[in-house]
């Protein structure tokens, strides 16, 4: 089939993920000659995406709703839509696109392809019964599938011990949205000139991302003026996993964090900081890890998949344990000893690491080929 007749679909929680992370996918196959479907909750992102080859779709979408009035209204939306949707394949991301879509892309015998971009909660939290129902959705909606795709082999392998996917199935490693260097090789921001050591976390402000460790961590190190922790993320008392807010408000009330919303120049932030701290207990792949490598700053993190893959040893970061803001502690502790030739051999393999495995001119054709194979 020529490219200019084939149509592609790409299904997401929002449109800021398929921007964040699925623009340059988006862009090549536009300029491919595809013609593209986008289906997403609608937010300001949305807009940019102004392409003649691209047709938006909106759904209304909760992605840590557990509400079954809410997720009967999402799945009938999307119902909506796939019943009249041309389209040649879809790709889904994320749990509920990847459930609802992968079971009506079956009823509708469309092509569908899943990619499994971490699995979250679905592991890590603690209601057992919450964790069974979403494995059996997924066991239940990825058997069909085209292809099931990974950012990681530990969650492929985690999928395959709980026989969610089979050995059967055709199942490809894509390690995420990848870095790409041109965005911040040779990037000019004005250097902070103030002597603060400044530790910056960047993630949504929920349990599983490790930010009660991290301001418990700060606590730790409030007498020493020195020192400065920030936290970036957004907030929503609503979602599965948030934290109190009382947690937040008395930190930030009581000085021990700076604390913004989610920032768009997030790259700036980075680059202004000193060290990367991300204590996650669970990751696909580690956006901000990558964005962080690949502007040589030292990077904290815990011994997870999703982290271990970015920094695999203390050659290449400083790693501690998940949910444990005393092995956190330890890990800053150990950062503020080291030397500036330490700090830089450091940061020098880990940008090595990154470009040669995570590069996303690399991904990119790496979704062409396949694309261009289905």
């Amino acid at each position: 089939m020529n490219n200019k007749n084939k149509i592609i679909t790409l299904v997401s929680n929002n449109y800021w993920t398929l921007y964040k992370f699925r623009y340059d996918v988006i862009e090549m196959f536009v300029k491919q000659g595809y013609k593209v479907n986008l289906i997403a909750h609608k937010d300001k992102y949305h807009l940019n995406f102004d392409s003649e080859k691209i047709n938006k779709y909106f759904i209304p979408i909760e992605p840590r709703s557990t509400n079954i009035l809410i997720e009967l209204k999402t799945f009938i939306s999307l119902y909506n839509i796939y019943k009249n949707l041309k389209t040649d394949i879809i790709i889904h991301f994320t749990i509920k696109p990847n459930i609802y879509g992968s079971i009506l892309a079956r009823y509708f015998k469309i092509k569908s392809i899943s990619f499994i971009t971490g699995v979250g909660y679905i592991f890590t939290s603690k209601k057992y019964f919450l964790r069974k129902i979403i494995a059996l959705l997924y066991r239940y909606s990825l058997k069909n599938n085209y292809e099931v795709w990974f950012t990681n082999n530990s969650d492929k392998k985690l999928f395959l011990k709980n026989k969610i996917i089979n050995k059967s199935q055709k199942i490809d490693i894509i390690p995420g949205a990848g870095i790409n260097f041109c965005n911040t090789s040779n990037k000019k921001i004005k250097k902070d000139k103030s002597n603060k050591i400044k530790f910056l976390m960047i993630s949504r402000v929920i349990k599983d991302k490790g930010v009660l460790e991290f301001i418990k961590t700060a606590e730790h190190f409030k007498s020493q003026a020195k020192l400065e922790f920030t936290l970036i993320g957004s907030y929503n008392k609503d979602i599965t996993g948030s934290i109190d807010y009382n947690i937040l408000q008395e930190a930030i009330n009581n000085k021990i964090i700076t604390y913004y919303n989610y920032q768009d120049n997030i790259l700036e932030y980075i680059e202004q900081s000193t060290c990367i701290v991300h204590p996650s207990y669970r990751e696909g792949i580690s956006t901000i890890l990558l964005e962080s490598a690949s502007l040589k700053k030292p990077i904290i993190t815990t011994n997870v998949p999703g982290c271990i893959d970015v920094i695999p040893d203390n050659n290449y970061g400083i790693i501690c344990k998940p949910k444990d803001y005393k092995s956190l502690i330890l890990a800053i502790e150990k950062f503020l000893t080291l030397t500036t030739d330490q700090i830089d051999s450091m940061v020098d393999n880990t940008y090595k690491y990154v470009k040669s495995n995570f590069n996303r001119k690399d991904i990119l054709k790496k979704y062409e080929y396949i694309i261009t194979n289905c």
